[in-house]
């Protein structure tokens, strides 16, 4: 009898699953959707009348948490990858290899007028 266990190549990248096979990112999502959901769509049903306009309503209100909620792009969080759009996006433009640009220092004039000069002053 063989034991199997599995191992993730990052650690860092595994969340637990709490319920319903959600992690608490997903949990927290799906309840603010919920009770978001009904309230938008009350608010359609009972004070204006218009149920079919709700249900497109609170697909647009929910959008933004269930992409919170469930998408990795490249894999990082949501809140991470954000993080380096607006750094890529507004950051520094030009990269060199000896590292950030300085302005040139200014070279110390030479010959015999230069050297009688600084004697001087």
């Amino acid at each position: 009898m063989a034991l199997e266990i599995r191992i993730y190549k990052e650690i860092t990248a595994t969340e637990a699953r709490v319920m319903w096979g959600m992690s608490w990112r997903q949990l927290a999502a799906a309840a603010m959707m919920g009770c978001l959901s009904a309230g938008v769509w009350l608010v359609f049903w009972r004070l204006l009348g218009l149920p079919d306009i709700g249900q497109y309503v609170v697909f647009l209100v929910n959008l933004p948490l269930a992409a919170w909620g469930w998408l990795r792009p490249k894999g990082l969080k949501p809140e991470v990858w954000f993080g380096y759009v607006i750094a890529c996006r507004f950051g520094q433009q030009r990269y060199f290899i000896d590292g950030p640009a300085r302005p040139r220092r200014r070279e110390r004039k030479r010959g015999r007028k230069a050297i009688r000069e600084r004697k001087d002053g």
